[in-house]
């Protein structure tokens, strides 16, 4: 059995593969810092967090850590994105993490403003300490997704820092289609 194409699908050209190169072995890996807590703190425990066809489809698996790489489960992890258009509300949604230290999210490739890559702002509530991140993208794949109908109201992107919090690791559903998806995965690891 050959590789077939389908013919309801749209395939782009083999030269417009979409390539998400990597620098190198490095772990995604997003080292949380401690944050006072908020007077106000609060959270909505959802999984969804994006209407489906507002932006490209994205599932988030975040692992959390202890300082001794050791799973960290019944904590809440709390994410927080722009949504694709500008003009929209932000998008945020909590998990507690599995047995394992795993919380996954459904939700679209998150927006960005002039002075601020895209990504996700983390928040983890555990045993009454709160932490916080980022987690950025890498530009590669931001710029990809740049050129997309629901990104294209968006400043032009700015890469991650240079010293970023966490880069995602990033994998598109389907090489030939950005559109169909992204699977993105982190650690996120805290002192407590």
């Amino acid at each position: 059995m050959g590789h077939e194409e389908r013919a309801a699908a749209p395939v782009m050209n083999r030269r417009a593969v979409i390539t998400l190169d990597f620098p190198g072995p490095v772990p995604a890996i997003c080292q949380l810092r401690p944050a006072p807590a908020a007077a106000g703190d609060r959270f909505v425990v959802q999984r969804e967090l994006a209407p489906a066809g507002s932006g490209v489809p994205m599932m988030v698996r975040i692992r959390v850590l202890d300082a001794l790489d050791r799973p960290l489960p019944g904590a809440v992890l709390e994410i927080s994105q722009r949504a694709p258009e500008p003009s929209a509300p932000d998008l945020c949604g909590a998990q507690m993490t599995d047995p394992h230290g795993y919380a996954e999210f459904k939700t679209v490739f998150p927006g960005w403003d002039a002075d601020l890559p895209a990504g996700f702002d983390v928040t983890l509530y555990l045993a009454g300490a709160r932490d916080t991140g980022r987690f950025h993208f890498p530009a590669q794949v931001t710029g990809q997704v740049a050129t997309l109908p629901a990104y294209r109201r968006n400043p032009a992107p700015l890469p991650p820092p240079e010293q970023p919090a966490g880069i995602m690791h990033v994998v598109p559903r389907d090489r030939y289609d950005l559109a169909a998806g992204l699977l993105a995965t982190i650690s996120a690891v805290t002192d407590r």
